[in-house]
């Protein structure tokens, strides 16, 4: 896969001319030598725009945490904590602890105007190597593979009115969780301000969805259902607390997501602080009051039996209107799945954009100014897991990754500000901050390792597998010329298929 050239030559022809798709680049994942003009009305170039604004990105942010979890299964922070007292605890120190990550992250988003989030800032601070190995693990398995069990989660409930008590049948599920990838890809292709609309409305609506189970059970709380609240039980110790953590931690993961679309940001510099700070703020407090709720009306036994936390709460304490859980729980996960959509999809468009993947997948629909091919091939890779039984396992081998990713991504951060002081950081933490959290993040990874060993090593042979590509796709410059042709044409029919370019304007400012 091989780079060729393209100008956009200022001379007023449409940038979607054949002649011009006929000179465009290859396929390959190789250093990009593409050049771009600035055309004379920028405004009109083909390009990612800013259409994010302040509300849409503290949305995109929380609808991006709160996905199914809290409604279904908050087990794993009680089942290792020992008590409803310490799981309480240790939720709250989750969030505390997630907000000094957002911080961290809030850093880097106003130092760095490119999106991409974490493959950016490695990029950055290691080099290519490490940042392809993050959007190979990423692009081949988590990304899709999260899609899938978000999509199966929210086909299970779409569809429970009609099953009643009853389990769907296989092919239902799949069926729906398909419908419900291929809208979601649907609207990412053809409007960003759309998909952070709708990111808007089902975030508004799970929220409320919480607030219902936080009133109930403030209600609940005042007249006297208190019985659970206690540090009585098995107790734990620090393995067991650290899991607690570990778990705790992950319904919490999700605040990067607004780095990944930087670019498209209006004001990325105001608006990174604001949403860490508000977002973070908020989600600690509705997760604390929410497992509060659940204890006024559920034992600890209820609430480890359960197959769905918030729906048996609804069941025993909302009547009439327990209807509402099953479908806060489906506007959660189609929300959670458009927000992993929108910002995911920039960390493929990116990486193909630095010459890491290829060339077809850094280009831009000329009507809809949105990824088309990287949201295609996502959308493509998603469906095919769909039909498998067990994705999930393949995200529980390379969990631990995404800690490790991020504890690099943060170390890179304090390296960045030995080596490079003078860099013009808008928003800047206490250094200590980064610090502690890079450290917290490894002992994470610690954790998760001594926890599941068999797993950390099937995930970290997946990791390598990205090595022979990376050799394959970015250093093997001398391709056959019968393969760069064939490549170089598939682009150009690709093209002119889906109508896209490459960006005719750079859309971040060049460290």
């Amino acid at each position: 896969m091989e780079s060729k050239d393209v100008r956009h030559r200022n001379d007023g022809v449409h940038p979607y001319d054949e002649k011009t798709a006929a000179g465009a680049t290859g396929t390959s994942a190789g250093p990009s030598d593409t050049t771009t003009v600035v055309k004379s009305d920028p405004g009109n170039a083909v390009s990612m725009k800013k259409q994010i604004n302040l509300f849409a990105g503290i949305c995109l942010v929380m609808g991006s945490i709160i996905g199914s979890g809290i409604f279904i299964s908050p087990k794993g922070v009680l089942e290792n904590s020992g008590s409803v007292g310490m799981a309480l605890i240790v939720w709250a120190a989750c969030g505390v602890v997630a907000f000094l990550g957002a911080l961290c992250y809030a850093e880097l988003g106003s130092t760095f105007s490119k999106s991409g989030g974490e493959y950016t800032y490695l990029n950055e601070a290691f080099g290519r190597v490490l940042a392809f190995m993050y959007l190979w693990v990423n692009f081949s398995i988590v990304l899709p593979g999260n899609v899938v069990i978000i999509a199966q989660t929210f086909a299970v409930y779409a569809i429970v009115p009609f099953y009643g008590d009853c389990d769907a049948p296989r092919w239902a599920v799949v069926l729906v969780s398909q419908a419900c990838i291929i809208m979601v890809f649907a609207c990412n292709v053809l409007t960003v301000r759309g998909s952070a609309w709708v990111n808007n409305v089902c975030t508004v609506g799970k929220v409320l969805g919480l607030a219902v189970i936080i009133v109930s059970g403030v209600v609940l709380l005042f007249q006297g259902n208190t019985e659970y609240f206690n540090f009585d039980g098995e107790g734990t110790d620090l393995l067991k607390l650290s899991l607690a953590f570990y778990s705790g931690l992950f319904s919490y993961s999700g605040w990067s997501n607004l780095n990944a679309i930087t670019e498209e940001l209006k004001n990325p510099k105001r608006d990174f602080p604001i949403t860490a700070t508000v977002s973070m703020t908020l989600i600690t407090v509705i997760y604390v009051m929410t497992n509060i709720a659940y204890f006024t009306a559920l034992s600890p036994q209820e609430l480890l039996a359960s197959p769905a936390v918030a729906v048996t709460y609804g069941n025993k304490v909302l009547g009439n209107f327990a209807w509402l859980m099953p479908l806060a729980v489906v506007l959660s996960t189609y929300g959670a799945n458009n927000g992993t959509v929108l910002a995911n999809s920039r960390l493929i468009f990116v990486g193909a954009r630095d010459g890491l993947f290829p060339d077809l997948l850094g280009m831009v629909n000329i009507r809809f100014l949105t990824p088309m091919p990287a949201l295609l091939i996502m959308m493509l890779l998603s469906l095919v897991y769909s039909v498998y039984d067990d994705v999930g396992s393949l995200i529980n081998y390379t969990g631990f990754a995404y800690w490790l990713f991020v504890a690099i991504t943060i170390t890179g951060m304090v390296w960045l500000r030995l080596r490079k002081p003078n860099m013009k950081r808008s928003f800047k933490v206490p250094l200590v901050i980064p610090i502690f959290f890079s450290l917290f993040c490894y002992f994470l990874v610690f954790v998760s390792i001594f926890a599941s060993p068999q797993e950390a090593l099937i995930g970290t042979v997946i990791i390598l597998t990205g090595i022979p590509v990376y050799i394959y796709a970015v250093l093997w410059r001398n391709k056959p010329k019968s393969l760069q042709n064939l490549l170089k044409g598939g682009t150009t029919g690709f093209q002119k298929l889906l109508l896209v370019v490459k960006q005719e304007v750079d859309t971040f400012d060049k460290q």
